[in-house]
């Protein structure tokens, strides 16, 4: 179950541990969250980081 949280300044996405590994991603990932246009449809893509950029 997913749940959204609000703290004044963000909000907080959190996702389901099995998820987040069939997805792939860990502990660092970074995500863009988008809306598709006129639909109730959301993206969730993941940001890939150039090489030799600290992480």
């Amino acid at each position: 179950m997913s749940k959204v949280q609000y703290n004044k300044k963000q909000y907080t996405l959190t996702i389901p541990k099995d998820l987040i590994k069939l997805l792939g991603w860990g502990k660092n990932t970074e995500v863009i969250i988008s809306k598709y246009p006129e639909k109730d449809v959301i993206f969730i893509e993941k940001i890939n980081k150039e090489r030799g950029q600290k992480k």
